[in-house]
């Protein structure tokens, strides 16, 4: 029975371990915090509590467009983080009991590299062997050089997750998927919300359309976004920071009580001791093939540590073949249908190919889009903002690419992304039925429509 090491919990090494151990290796799990990693205890599930939260408090507040009137409807932002750890508390006991029964042993501690088959533990100095190594250390937020970074009041999305009390106004500095979450959880909590992104679009690796489309709303909200802006200093002023930042239009200062850097994470492997058994490194990741073995024999990485998609369900499948090729399988990564979710309001999911990179690869395309305002179900509950972009080739109609900016659509990209692995075409979604009312006919709609056949669409007139 092989014995095989996992270093770190996270999405990808507790799903790596419960893995192999099914498939009857012995596994000892290091992991230094709580299991579930960042995603379940400082990233995924809690701000998707907080997001749900704050779409409760609105739709409250609301609730008068049903015909319901709520009197007194207030917010109490300590039970709203009480019930955030609540639903944490429950998962991580819940992940403990299904690790156990695996027989799994847990040591808790930072895994530091001694060879490639055996590990320190830091915090004891107990060295464990093994027959194989699979390194999920995961990610840490980033932090950028700028003037002022350091002060108080300046905070990451780990700070922001363990606030006592709602801030008056912040300023986030970063428009991609953390900083737009928390920009709209706190905007919709009453807080005076500013995000300044680099690039010229927010969600810099999404469709342009989408990005564009979200932006407007946001905008429409009271969310104040500067895009292709770039900060340049942050000073503290009694109880306030001042954050000055270039923009197309000209220099700008906001005076806010708390900064949030939501810039992206970076692989952490710190104590990790990797360079020191010759695992080769580029830019702080760790290098793997598609097997996700590292130069060194034995040893696998997964998850953040190797950079690339920084996506927790990515983790999970990377863990998976990583265990299997660790108890002797043979297993490939697969990255062609991996769905990427951002859990504002709306929603925004995408797999596959942008309008942009499916043009620079194919040249030729077709595309078919159909708006939530024709779906039934989107009027019946509300949500009719956005749209569903369905993109394929022109030679044999495969589905190249999805985007959907509406209700639901973190849901909906399943249906899209088993039909990009199994080389689908628009045509088989399209004459796929779909049941009504549903939110996903939009889905059908927008396939019909890359022939121009959508029913619930006026006629295109040439």
């Amino acid at each position: 029975m092989a014995h095989i090491i996992v270093v770190g919990g996270g999405p990808g090494g507790y799903p790596a371990a419960i893995r192999a151990a099914q498939l009857g290796a012995q596994v000892t799990l290091i992991e230094k915090s709580e299991l579930g990693g960042t995603c379940l205890n400082r990233g995924c599930i809690p701000t998707k509590a907080l997001l749900q939260a704050a779409k409760t408090y609105e739709n409250a507040k609301e609730a008068k467009n049903f015909g319901i009137n709520c009197q007194g409807v207030s917010l109490e932002f300590p039970k709203v983080m009480e019930r955030k750890d609540k639903v944490v508390k429950q998962l991580v006991g819940g992940l403990g009991g299904i690790v156990k029964s695996y027989a799994i042993k847990v040591v808790k501690g930072t895994g530091s590299l001694t060879g490639p088959k055996s590990v320190k533990v830091v915090e004891t100095g107990e060295e464990i062997k093994g027959d194989k190594i699979i390194i999920a250390t995961g990610s840490v937020p980033v932090k950028i050089p700028i003037e002022g970074i350091e002060l108080p009041g300046v905070i990451t999305s780990d700070e922001a997750l363990f606030l006592e009390k709602l801030p008056k106004s912040i300023l986030i500095i970063g428009g991609g998927v953390i900083g737009l979450e928390f920009a709209q959880l706190l905007h919709k909590m009453e807080v005076k919300v500013t995000v300044v992104e680099m690039l010229p679009q927010i969600l810099p690796l999404e469709d342009t359309e989408i990005a564009m489309g979200l932006d407007a709303l946001l905008k429409k909200e009271g969310i104040e976004i500067f895009t292709d802006s770039t900060v340049k200093k942050i000073t503290a002023k009694g109880n306030e920071k001042v954050v000055s930042f270039d923009t197309k239009q000209g220099p700008q200062e906001r005076a806010v009580e708390l900064v949030l850097v939501a810039v992206g994470r970076a692989p952490h492997t710190k104590d990790l001791n990797a360079d020191k058994i010759g695992i080769k490194m580029e830019k702080g990741r760790i290098l793997v093939n598609e097997k996700m073995e590292t130069n060194v024999p034995d040893v696998y990485a997964i998850g953040d540590v190797i950079g690339g998609y920084m996506l927790a369900h990515v983790a999970t499948a990377e863990g998976e073949c990583a265990a299997q090729n660790a108890v002797g399988k043979s297993a490939k990564i697969n990255y062609r249908s991996v769905p990427r979710c951002v859990y504002t309001s709306p929603e925004v999911a995408s797999v596959g190919l942008s309008e942009k990179e499916a043009k620079e690869k194919y040249g030729q395309i077709k595309i078919g889009k159909f708006p939530f305002v024709g779906v039934g179900k989107a009027l019946v509950i509300n949500e009719t903002a956005g749209m569903v972009k369905i993109i394929t080739d022109t030679k044999y109609g495969e589905i190249l690419g999805v985007m959907i900016l509406g209700p639901h659509a973190t849901d909906l990209i399943a249906e899209l992304g088993l039909a990009i692995q199994m080389e689908a075409t628009f045509e088989d979604i399209a004459h796929t039925i779909h049941a009504h009312p549903t939110i996903s006919e939009s889905v059908m709609e927008a396939a019909l429509d890359v022939d121009g056949l959508a029913i619930h669409m006026p006629r295109k007139r040439k």
